[in-house]
């Protein structure tokens, strides 16, 4: 859509508490029909948040020939930064990021659902501690599984319909899996669905899901402390039967990732950048 600029000159403005990003002009764009403030703020590397900011808007709702400004003059709170949302994010899973709570996010960035898309900018807490998983390290050695997809929501039927809460590595029987973070093990033993499966608390609240395992390695029982890297079991096909089922799907590592309250977690952008490191 086609939009009209107006150079407006401000003075940039210091404080203990804020700074305001220095700003020799700064423009004015014309709202057009179907435009939204998200969209707006996302084109012009802005968030909703400063789009409100700067414009003294109350809400996110904005009207064809209504002139924001647009670019300088933005106060930033010390400590914040901009968080570009990655193809496969969830909303909880960068409030886990960045150790907020989604209602925190949400109230920062002027969000009234959960819903977020790719290439949206968000504010976030930058002086808090990054989680235990951007430090992860994959589960599988280089070289021992197949190219991977992001399965998350897809649907599956054994056990009545649902969705997948996790990301499929297909690997050949008796592969090792490596544990992703730090934590300790919080269960262990047979699931009908995930068969032999375990799961790792982390430090900060993240619970790591590994299923449909072979065999677990020595020593791995509730309440052991695991370190990022340790061999904690093997690839296999276990699970969607009672005890001891086995053949039912080809063989894989499913990897899980769920918050403090087991609300799942997509773990694919997580995977992606370990493998990439």
């Amino acid at each position: 859509m086609k939009h009209t600029y107006m150079p407006v000159i401000l003075a940039a403005a210091f404080s203990a508490a804020s700074i305001t990003i220095p700003a020799a002009a700064e423009e004015t764009v014309t709202v057009q029909k179907g435009d939204t403030l998200s969209e707006l703020a996302n084109s012009h590397n802005m968030t909703v948040a400063q789009m409100m900011q700067v414009n003294g808007l109350e809400g996110d709702l904005v009207f064809p020939g209504q002139s924001l400004k647009i670019g300088g003059g933005i106060t930033e709170v010390k400590g914040a930064s901009i968080h570009t949302v990655e193809s496969g994010e969830t909303l909880s899973g960068i409030a886990l990021k960045y150790k907020m709570s989604v209602a925190e996010l949400k109230s920062l960035n002027s969000l009234k659902s959960d819903s977020i898309y790719a290439g949206q900018k968000l504010e976030v807490n930058a002086d808090q501690n990054l989680s235990s998983l951007d430090s992860g390290q994959f589960p599988l050695n280089e070289g021992t599984y197949d190219p991977f997809v992001d399965t998350w929501g897809k649907s599956r039927e054994y056990g009545g319909a649902r969705v997948h809460e996790g990301t499929d590595i297909m690997a050949k029987e008796g592969t090792p899996v490596y544990a992703a973070a730090d934590g300790s093990v919080s269960r262990k033993g047979w699931n009908e669905l995930g068969g032999w499966r375990l799961t790792v608390n982390t430090p900060d609240g993240y619970n790591v899901y590994y299923a449909h395992l072979s065999k677990y390695a020595d020593g791995i029982d509730p309440g052991t402390d695991i370190k990022k890297g340790q061999l904690i079991g093997y690839v296999g096909s276990s699970g969607y039967g009672p005890e001891g089922t086995t053949g039912k799907f080809v063989s894989h590592l499913h990897f899980g990732l769920y918050d403090s309250s087991f609300k799942a977690v997509n773990p694919y952008p997580y995977l992606t950048q370990w493998e990439a490191n």
